[in-house]
């Protein structure tokens, strides 16, 4: 299979005054008419009513707003940040003719960047990890993340950032997000859907202290939603929900104080006390029954007052859910819980098509919905991103071998309608202390040979691959 090489960079895009090269655009299987503005394959049409939306036939389906099948091949983290820090800011600002984020020049060319990108790879989507207000309009199919709640595990929660959802100051949170950031997106036909929180912390699993791990850097244990909750005060309606649930479960106070290890006097007492039970897991007390029943009260408080506040402004578009951090997958009651409120079942997980199979398939039993990845990759450490994020691959052709198969393989499924591949340029570690971010071309735009051509390649079939129809050879680097 022909590679792009540094000597076929002869393609040029214009950038004001100045001029830089590309490689030439790959030949694909499915392009010109084949395909509607959105990236949909018109071959496969449904009844458009101009939003992306769902669709079950032969096998679920993405549907564009003109009504015709689509499969999300996407890309996450394309952001100026990545052009502007120390060891390639003067080499970008050459480039564009500009150096301030904010400068029209620089965001322009910047975008163009990004969207050439976008064909370069075959692929048809900006995903969740993007800041979409920098593109202004988008005229490419894109995913609108929404942080109603900030407990990712990458972010290293603190109490703080466990809100009582029971409390009314949440429901107007939910509200002001909703209008600020949803309203104005309502009618935006390439809006495919919204993402709530990036694989959240939910259980002690999730909470856990881990080292370097595929899916993200060194962090100590977290708290947790039950937790922080069952320690505010009496005037808490979060606490008022956990002493009714304590209550429904034992049948007396002293029961209760025989797994917490406490000498509440009275089920009035427990509700007025304030910070009374470890934030963290302990192992001397068996909460782990109690932490799941709350959790799942939490949450359907969450999702009840987080999806009406999107419906009130949005009634259109689709609703992704919380992405599940595969990786520590929480118990099936929760993922039952979780996907009953979303309209697909999105998650993230760094690995391997075979080490997450038998997890997607009962998720997709068990949800009865399609199954969207939301964030992946495969990555190649170097001298100047010794620890990225990802599944690691001891080279390139390697790397590009991983993606084909995962790639190739799940999109095969009748249930599988998206991939988000995490993310666009290389984080040195100069910025990213710890864990990089590995991207497909190095700080100064030099892609990874061959990601090109195995990703374009890859794209160009999607829909091949989609309809079980791609019967030739798939080619190995």
């Amino acid at each position: 299979m022909k590679q792009l090489t540094r000597r076929s960079f002869m393609r040029t895009m214009g950038f004001g005054a100045v001029v830089m090269t590309f490689p030439p655009f790959p030949k694909t299987c499915f392009q010109g008419n084949d395909l509607d503005r959105f990236g949909g394959l018109k071959a496969i049409s449904f009844n458009a009513n101009g939003y992306f939306r769902l669709e079950k036939g032969d096998r679920w389906w993405l549907v564009t707003p003109e009504g015709n099948a689509f499969l999300s091949w996407g890309l996450n983290h394309p952001d100026p940040d990545y052009m502007l820090q120390e060891y390639n800011r003067k080499y970008w600002s050459e480039k564009f003719g500009a150096g301030d984020r904010e400068d029209p020049v620089f965001k322009k060319a910047f975008i163009k960047k990004v969207m050439y990108d976008l064909e370069v790879f075959g692929m048809n989507t900006i995903g969740t990890h993007a800041r979409k207000e920098y593109y202004e309009t988008l005229t490419v199919p894109y995913i609108q993340g929404l942080f109603f709640v900030s407990t990712p595990y990458w972010k290293g929660p603190v109490a703080r950032d466990f809100p009582d959802v029971y409390d009314p100051t949440f429901e107007r949170r939910c509200d002001q997000i909703a209008r600020r950031t949803v309203e104005p997106r309502k009618d935006d036909p390439y809006l495919i859907g919204y993402t709530l929180t990036d694989c959240p912390v939910l259980t002690d699993r999730d909470a856990a202290a881990h080292g370097q791990d595929p899916w993200g850097g060194p962090a100590p244990e977290s708290p947790t939603w039950p937790r922080v909750l069952r320690n505010l005060g009496p005037e808490s309606p979060g606490k008022q929900a956990f002493v009714l649930i304590m209550k429904d479960r034992y049948p007396n106070i002293n029961d209760f104080n025989k797994v917490y290890q406490t000498i509440f006097t009275s089920w009035e007492e427990l509700a007025v006390a304030y910070e009374w039970s470890p934030m963290k897991s302990s192992k001397e007390i068996d909460d782990a029954d109690d932490n799941l029943i709350f959790l799942l009260n939490i949450l359907k408080q969450y999702y009840a007052v987080a999806y009406d506040a999107i419906r009130k402004y949005d009634t259109n578009h689709l609703i992704l859910g919380d992405i599940i951090n595969a990786q520590t997958p929480p118990p099936d009651d929760v993922v039952s819980l979780m996907t009953g409120y979303s309209d697909l079942v999105a998650y993230q997980f760094y690995g391997s098509y075979d080490e997450q199979v038998t997890l997607l398939d009962r998720w997709s039993d068990m949800a009865g919905k399609p199954l969207f990845h939301a964030d992946s990759s495969f990555s190649v450490p170097y001298k100047e991103m010794p620890n990225p994020i990802g599944k690691i691959c001891h080279d390139t052709k390697t790397r590009a071998n991983c993606f084909l198969d995962f790639a190739t393989r799940a999109f095969a499924r009748k249930d599988f309608v998206g991939w988000n591949w995490c993310g666009w340029m290389d984080s040195w570690e100069k910025w990213k202390k710890t864990r990089q971010h590995t991207g497909l071309q190095d700080p100064f735009g030099n892609y990874h040979l061959p990601m090109p051509d195995a990703m374009s390649w890859f794209g160009s079939r999607v829909y091949s691959f989609g309809m079980n129809k791609y019967m030739n050879k798939i080619p190995e680097y």
